[in-house]
């Protein structure tokens, strides 16, 4: 971690300059930067030092470049440069996102209420449908890969990210060094992924429709049906009688709905849809919604219910009371009622008055989304590597392999909103919610220095100014 941190301030390519630490993984590093000239803020990702010098991960990242340009398309993450830098090798230039991966959303609500689910999923259909259409598959769908992000006027909208491992066709490959990856090669996340993928056959569109499946049976359901390592979900798929039962995990999903889902998740291509425009029309037409925009990054994180139950008589988006008929709200509309909820949420919350704990807990500062790794340390001397999602003056919402209980007391280790430069914070778990694999935790930040407050603060004001 400490080559990255000294990456910081470095220029790639002459003109991006490096601020801060956005992602770090295996196969790749994503800073936010500066074009010098310009002065816009991208999303720079470039290869670990490690892997500079090894031709297939050089030429995966060019062709992750190559696929995002040939699906250019709102429902993708833009592609604005890519090159080779002599001091830091190759690099993509995307767009900067604002938003946060529908796994980071899941992790800390567990699940969504059906017409948010629903509206995703249509509007991934429409993304894939056109990839799909240029030879493109995904072929690695998840929610970690799919992005909700807040466009120029503050809508919400769905962006796929991370075409690293897509499988392209021969057309789109002609001009390349070499065919990375062959059609029936093993790739992707294995709860995610179709049965062909597992057994190592021939992959196609219908492989991203299972995959879409199963994201939004995780969306509604809060879990996958199958877990673990590759092995053990090529044993459970492959002995599994039928599809998962939608409704056994959540029963207020309506019969329609459920079969719909659960005939994308079938184990042979054949008895799938055999298109995402098959799923995406019968997603809308099982819910009985019209397209319109999903309102997830409106709602708070706090705990409390999973999202989709009612909580102290109010009612999701997209749910009624029993007996009403749905309201058919336009896109404009729907637009406009998550507009209404993100600035109702910016409101600082009324003072507490009862003295009840819940009520002095409630939270007193704006949060705004801020993706960063961070590393906790706990007092036995433990390290966990750690994603910020959110950031305000009170603390963090943090996803986290391993959740502590609420009242442990942690060193955070992250880089500095305004800066890049590594800083160090005390704080306190909150809350804590565990998930398959990853747990979402709410961090305080005790004694906060008015320094460290006053960058955090003039960060969230910065974001509010250049997002309103």
């Amino acid at each position: 971690m400490a080559f990255v941190v000294e990456l910081v301030g470095e220029a790639v390519d002459t003109r991006y300059e490096l601020r801060r630490l956005i992602a770090h993984g295996g196969m790749g590093l994503v800073f936010e930067a500066h074009h010098k000239f310009t002065r816009r803020g991208v999303a720079l990702k470039i290869l670990p030092e490690e892997l500079r010098s090894r031709k297939e991960a050089r030429a995966r990242l060019l062709r992750e470049a190559h696929a995002l340009t040939t699906v250019r398309h709102p429902g993708f993450v833009e592609v604005l440069d890519a090159g080779v830098c002599a001091s830091h090798g190759p690099y993509v230039v995307l767009e900067m996102l604002d938003g946060r991966t529908l796994d980071g959303i899941l992790a800390a609500r567990q699940r969504l209420t059906v017409a948010d689910a629903v509206q995703i999923g249509r509007q991934v259909c429409d993304a894939l449908a056109h990839a799909h259409a240029r030879g493109v598959i995904h072929r690695d769908l998840k929610p970690s890969n799919i992005f909700i992000a807040r466009n120029e006027v503050g809508e919400e909208t769905v962006k796929l990210i991370d075409l690293g491992v897509a499988s392209m066709g021969e057309q789109q490959l002609a001009h390349l060094d070499h065919k990375l990856t062959a059609a029936h090669e093993v790739v992707g996340t294995p709860e995610y992924m179709a049965p062909e993928q597992l057994w190592g056959r021939e992959i196609d569109a219908r492989t991203d429709v299972y995959a879409l499946a199963m994201s939004l049976y995780e969306c509604l359901t809060g879990e996958v049906p199958y877990v673990g390592a590759y092995p053990d979900v090529l044993v459970q798929v492959s002995n599994a009688a039928g599809p998962p039962a939608v409704r056994d995990r959540r029963a207020d999903v309506s019969p329609a709905l459920a079969t719909v889902i659960e005939h994308a998740l079938e184990k042979e291509t054949t008895a799938r849809f055999q298109s995402v425009e098959e799923l995406g029309r019968a997603l809308l037409a099982a819910s009985g919604l019209t397209p319109a925009r999903s309102a997830v990054l409106a709602v708070a994180d706090e705990p409390g219910p999973p999202s989709g139950e009612r909580s102290s008589g109010e009612l999701p988006s997209g749910e009624l009371p029993s007996g009403e008929l749905p309201v058919q709200r336009t896109e404009e509309e729907d637009s406009e009622r998550a507009i209404k909820l993100v600035r109702k949420k910016a409101r600082p919350p009324a003072a507490a008055t009862d003295g009840s704990p819940t009520a002095s807990r409630r939270r007193q500062h704006t949060r705004v989304p801020y993706l960063t790794p961070v590393t906790l340390m706990s007092a036995s001397g433990s390290a966990i590597q750690a994603r910020s999602e959110e950031i305000s003056e009170e603390g963090m919402l943090l996803l986290s392999p391993i959740g502590f209980p609420p009242g442990t007391a942690l060193k955070l280790k992250f880089a500095s909103p305004t800066t890049g430069e590594m800083i160090v914070i005390e704080g306190k778990v909150r809350w804590l919610r565990e998930a398959r694999a990853r747990s979402a935790m709410g961090l305080e930040f005790v004694d906060l220095s008015a320094v460290l407050r006053r960058v955090v603060a003039d960060y969230v004001v910065m974001f509010q100014a250049a997002h309103s």
